[in-house]
């Protein structure tokens, strides 16, 4: 068995530590082979909050991760560092130097892409290059993996609302995705978590906050993980693909499970 956590929207600076503390429990209870977190670590990109989120992550008890930078990870109120091509400066330093990172992990092949920018504060972009980069390394993966890529901007929108937050190109991304075996997109953005499937073959999910204070009104702090169980024989031939949906309940202080959906291909089913 191999499980991928999934966090979103951190928003360190606007953080409940409660929560924080028990996401780290639930990541210590679980067999988590990768964490990938798609953005907003900060609420306002501060030096004092990306040590916070730095240290959050380096708790956990994962042997691997992988991240990508959200709107609030720029500079807001720093203007000159954007406007002077220093927008990731911050994020660099504390987090990561690789904006668009991938990898190959237990029967996952996840593929970042970085759909901020430094002119758009909050809404995304995607650019045609890495339209097309993003292609070509789906197109290497290996048949057997759960192929996924992760932005921070949701492609799908899961809620209508979320709609007009959509980066610009999603359409052609998705498509084009698609095409090259993306079966699964992760995003965040809207705190508000839910399951879509824009495509035939492609799903997205989009993640709540994980851990923040900035709920909206009827989702609590949530999180996803992604399992896969392979065959008796353990000839690698995932059987199942399944994403759970955990949320925090402040009566129990834990994240419990709250929904499942099996994502198997090529005709998926809910349960």
């Amino acid at each position: 068995m191999a499980l991928l956590m999934h966090m979103s929207d951190l928003h360190f600076g606007a953080h409940d530590p409660a929560v924080c503390a028990a996401a780290a429990r639930l990541a210590a209870r679980l067999p988590v082979a990768l964490l990938v977190v798609s953005g907003d670590l900060t609420q306002r990109a501060t030096a004092a909050q990306f040590a916070q989120a730095r240290e959050f992550l380096d708790a956990l008890p994962v042997p691997r991760r992988l991240v990508v930078p959200g709107n609030h990870d720029l500079p807001l109120l720093a203007w000159w560092e954007r406007l002077g091509g220093h927008a990731h400066d911050r994020y660099a330093r504390w987090i990561s130097a690789e904006l668009q990172p991938w990898c190959a992990e237990q029967g996952f092949c996840v593929i970042g892409v970085d759909t901020t920018r430094w002119w758009r504060h909050q809404r995304g972009s995607l650019s045609a290059s890495q339209i097309r980069q993003v292609a070509q390394r789906l197109a290497q993966a290996s048949p057997g993996d759960w192929r996924i890529v992760v932005s921070h901007h949701p492609l799908a929108a899961a809620h209508a609302q979320d709609r007009s937050h959509r980066p610009h190109r999603a359409a052609t991304a998705l498509a084009a995705w698609r095409d090259a075996g993306a079966q699964l997109m992760l995003s965040g953005h809207g705190h508000d978590p839910g399951l879509v499937q824009p495509l035939p073959g492609l799903w997205a999910a989009q993640a709540g906050t994980a851990v923040s204070l900035r709920l909206r009104a009827h989702a609590p702090n949530s999180l996803f993980t992604l399992e896969q169980q392979e065959d008796s024989a353990g000839q690698g031939r995932a059987l199942r693909r399944e994403l759970t949906r955990w949320d925090y309940s402040r009566q129990a202080d834990e994240f419990l499970p709250v929904q499942k959906h099996v994502l198997d291909p090529p005709q998926a089913s809910t349960r």
